[in-house]
């Protein structure tokens, strides 16, 4: 580094440091708003001043100033403390030069009197500072009183002092030139000492002189929250020459020229640049490099003799070293649309060379000019709780005080299909205040109109559309390759990856994607996350998403290719757990799992186009195999049964097969999901249509349903045993129909062998006919199937007692479920391994293997399986001596039980709450009290 920014010199040996040292402003560096050089100024005025107790107390009050700055980051309230002692020092040096030695003394019992009080005001939030920040929620309450204290007694303070009224007036309004003003008018013996001061002041404070009007700072947004983080990582960044290029990206609307106003007031900046020095420099009519070069003139204040050039201005930009801060707002207008880009970036690169501006940029773009080293800061949208807040807000001002009502769920919902932008949460803020609309009313009116509905009366600029307008302007709307790509994009929610295009945009070589995916990009109509183009997602904002979907800018030919593409993706990843590429056909799917949900689900049910059905039918398929979701499942049922009913359709089978499919894959999720009576229905429903269909008879199919329906029965475990075996042969000898069909008739060999265990038959019966297909499974490469055989084979061996025996076996079905991906296998052989660890007392073991388990029942969606898996995890805490572990596990597992209506739920309700009934008088946990745990029955 070359250089730094200077600061106000301070007194003594300090003011000669090196200036190349790294500036990096601590706490003190914020103690006054106007900035660390008031502060040091009134230093030196009360040293000038012959009264040798003034420097005392304004040093005391310096130093009451810095700890109500460190401790305004643990309470609040601190910071009117530090306005009230900032107002009092400015008008007690201003009335602390005597006319004689009476008034001298008078003066100095009161300010001495002052003093005491900011003494003890010091040691008070000095208390506050030592605290432990975890302590600081229980001293929460004495803090604010402590400092309410404070604060009163300034007030009694300064009634004695008699200086009320003036405080008032001065604290708001003085300024140090003209305090220094009015006490050099007033006391002219003292003209010499102040001379030096004044001039210090002006040469600080004062910018060049301009005869051309320069446009103000924009202000402030009324309600302005959740950047606070943002906006003091910048301004950090600005302090040091080595990072003072930032430049601030975001999608229209983000709130980037409000994030970089507030950057410009923080008072961190203020310390290194005066007001006067920071200049704001709208470029949003800077169409051209020389329109950009007459608003730097203008703004900055300096004259020439002609705008052409830029050397008048750089040169005298560089003749004072003044540090000045440049704030660049919508630099993509002359960056991006200009006809020069190439002269507009050596403009920029011009003033960056000087080390003491700082430039800070916003643009929609991440695109910069070369050759300057920035500092990229993206702007996000805003997180959910600062969105409802700026609603809420926002909403009762424009109600004129009535207050939205609606709960956070649904207010959440409305933010996110508005993606969480600060102008597109202020105007539909305002839109829906000045109707007194309801949040329903909101969402009705979006559907219809979108972006339209975000827009101020009479202020074009503040109008979405007007904001993506302006991107589309920027090459885009030109460009038939970045027009097609953005409409197929704007269709995909989730966005995706540069890999998955070819599949979305097959029409669009990989050279047209790539250059039509950097069009967009410039626009700032998409965005990309980092890494490799292959990986990363790229991705539309939601009021873009919006824009595009109304007013008929996504063209039907683009929504059918895109619907077609959907469906070939789904049909072309479409496997079952037994397949070997059934795993990564998983990632595929899960890769664009929103999207896919989102386009399913817009298929019309008395429409649909070809392949719609079957992928619909396919893909809540794979959620019953991943995370269950009865969504998609019973609008495939619903599809499928309109078409079946149209007496148009052409090939009825398959039709009637379609209807069948989704009974059955909907009954699978159901049963996931713990709602048998449900499942069962639609079970029976599948495997009655299988054997029903026009072409003949499915049996592999209706064997499979009534394997379902067989499971159903079993958890329920309300039906006859003979019911039960019924069902199991008929399965059997569905499945089973054709001999040379070795997967089909291992299948039947499993229910059969189910069945069997769930009867209570002879073990070795059991065993026979799982091992037999194991066998078939094992040779065919099936591990969803063969980790289904030893899983219940390990259990009728720890049936048997032989927990020792049962254990290999489980580890091996939980190799096999891993290996299939499927996760009710992978969650069932993990609870059953952590049930046979806990029975031969390895609990370290089995602590090992909860954290995968319950994600994986979470992701199941099972709340029986998540309340198993809870209390598995009770007893095991217990047996390790973790009292509280073991009461939060089973508070959880309680709970989930409940979510159950059979009678099993019902009784291992009670248990969990009979346990922690014992556990709740306990200080700690022993072997006695453990053995006192009711274990759940059967561990096996």
């Amino acid at each position: 580094m070359t250089g730094c920014f200077s600061w106000w010199p301070r007194k003594g040996p300090s003011a000669t440091k090196n200036c190349t040292e790294l500036v990096i402003p601590s706490s003190a560096m914020y103690a006054l708003e106007g900035g660390k050089a008031l502060a040091e100024t009134l230093e030196n005025v009360s040293d000038l001043i012959p009264l040798p107790f003034l420097s005392s107390f304004v040093s005391v009050g310096i130093k009451v100033l810095e700890a109500c700055q460190e401790a305004s980051a643990i309470e609040e309230n601190v910071k009117d403390l530090q306005e009230r002692v900032y107002g009092i020092m400015l008008v007690v040096v201003d009335s602390t030069v005597p006319s004689n030695d009476k008034t001298s003394v008078e003066l100095r019992e009161r300010i001495e009197k002052f003093q005491s009080v900011l003494d003890g005001i010091l040691t008070d939030l000095a208390k506050i500072k030592e605290q432990r920040k975890w302590l600081l929620v229980f001293f929460r309450d004495l803090n604010k009183d402590r400092v309410d204290k404070c604060v009163g007694r300034l007030a009694v303070a300064l009634e004695n002092f008699q200086l009320a009224n003036q405080l008032r007036v001065q604290a708001s309004q003085l300024r140090v030139e003209d305090l220094l003003a009015k006490i050099k008018t007033e006391h002219s013996t003292l003209r010499p000492q102040l001379d030096r001061i004044e001039d210090a002041v002006k040469h600080f404070s004062q910018p060049h002189s301009a005869t051309v009007r320069r446009e103000d700072m924009r202000l402030l947004p009324p309600i302005f929250l959740g950047r606070d983080a943002l906006v003091g990582k910048i301004a950090l960044f600005l302090t040091t020459q080595e990072t003072s290029r930032v430049c601030i990206t975001g999608v229209g609307g983000m709130g980037k020229t409000s994030v970089a106003v507030a950057v410009t007031e923080s008072s961190i900046i203020r310390n290194i640049f005066p007001k006067e020095y920071i200049f704001w420099v709208p470029c949003i009519t800077a169409k051209s490099s020389d329109l950009l070069r007459r608003i730097l003139y203008t703004q900055l204040r300096i004259t020439a003799e002609t705008y052409d050039s830029l050397d008048p201005l750089i040169a005298e930009l560089d003749e004072s070293k003044q540090p000045r801060l440049l704030l660049l707002d919508n630099f993509e207008t002359p960056w991006l649309s200009g006809p020069d880009p190439l002269e507009v970036g050596h403009i920029l690169r011009r003033l960056a060379a000087l080390p003491h501006i700082a430039l800070l940029v916003t643009m929609t773009s991440g695109v910069t000019p070369e050759g300057i080293k920035w500092e990229h800061v993206p702007l996000p949208a805003l997180v959910p709780a600062v969105a409802r807040d700026i609603f809420k807000k926002t909403y009762r001002d424009a109600a004129g005080a009535l207050e939205l009502t609606a709960d956070e769920a649904q207010l959440d919902n409305v933010l996110e299909s508005i993606g969480h932008i600060p102008l597109a949460i202020t105007l539909m803020a305002t839109y829906g205040g000045h109707l007194g609309a309801s949040l329903n009313d909101l969402v009705v009116d979006w559907k219809e109109a979108g972006t339209e509905m975000l827009s101020a009366s009479g202020k074009g600029s503040l109008s979405m559309d007007h904001t993506i307008g302006l991107s589309m302007e920027r090459g885009v709307s030109t460009n038939p390759d970045a027009l097609r790509l953005l409409a197929i994009l704007s269709m995909l929610p989730a966005g995706t990856t540069g890999n998955n295009l070819e599949w979305w945009a097959p029409a669009l070589t990989s050279s047209r994607r790539h250059a039509a995916v950097k069009t967009l990009r410039i626009a700032a109509l998409i965005e990309q996350d980092h890494g490799p183009f292959a990986t990363s997602r790229i991705f539309v904002r939601p009021t873009i998403q919006s824009y595009m979907s109304h007013q008929d800018r996504i063209p039907a030919e683009v929504r059918n290719q895109v619907h077609d593409a959907c469906y070939a993706f789904i049909l072309r990843h479409k496997s079952i757990p037994d397949d070997h590429q059934f795993k990564s056909d998983l990632e595929a799917v899960a890769s664009e799992e929103i999207n896919i949900q989102g386009l399913l689900m817009e298929i019309p049910i008395d429409a649909p186009r070809p392949n719609a059905v079957d992928a619909l039918i396919a893909f809540s398929l794979y959620q019953s195999w991943t995370k269950s979701s009865t969504v998609v499942a019973s609008h495939a049922l619903e599809v499928a049964r309109s078409v079946y009913n149209d007496p148009h359709v052409a090939d009825r089978d398959a039709a009637a097969r379609h209807v069948a499919a989704a009974h059955h894959s909907l009954g699978k999720s159901l049963f996931i999901l713990d709602r048998y009576e449900e499942a069962c229905i639609h079970f029976e429903e599948a495997a009655a249509r299988y054997k029903n269909l026009p072409s003949g008879a499915d049996l592999h199919s209706a064997g499979e349903a009534s394997m379902q329906l067989l499971d159903t029965w079993m958890h329920q475990d309300t039906r006859s045993s003979s019911e039960v075996e019924s069902l199991a042969r008929e399965a059997q000898a569905h499945l089973s129909r054709d001999e040379t069909d070795k997967y089909h008739v291992a299948r039947g060999l499993l229910g059969f062998g189910e069945f069997l265990w769930w009867n209570n038959s002879d073990d070795e019966e059991v065993l026979a006919t799982l091992s037999a297909a194991k066998v078939i499974f094992e040779d065919l490469g099936c591990p969803a199937s063969t980790a289904e055989c030893l899983y219940y084979m390990a259990r009728t061996c720890a049936r048997q007692g032989s927990a020792t025996e049962a254990l290999p076996i489980i580890e091996d079905a939980l190799k096999n479920a891993d290996q299939s991906g499927e996760v009710l296998w992978m969650c069932l052989t993990r609870s059953t391994m952590v049930t046979y660890l806990i029975n031969l007392g390895s609990y370290a073991e089995a602590s090992t293997i909860f954290p995968r388990l319950l994600s994986l029942c979470q992701a199941m969606g099972s709340p029986l399986s998540i309340a198993d898996s809870l209390e598995l995890l009770a007893y095991n805490c217990a047996a390790m001596m973790d009292l509280p572990g073991a009461r939060i596990a089973y508070e959880g597992a309680q709970t989930q039980f409940t979510k159950g209506s059979n009678w099993t739920s019902r009784r291992d309700e009670k248990r969990c709450s009979d346990n922690l009934r014992m556990l709740e008088g306990l200080t700690g946990m022993d072997q006695d009290n453990f053995s006192k745990l009711i274990r759940r029955s059967p561990m096996y």
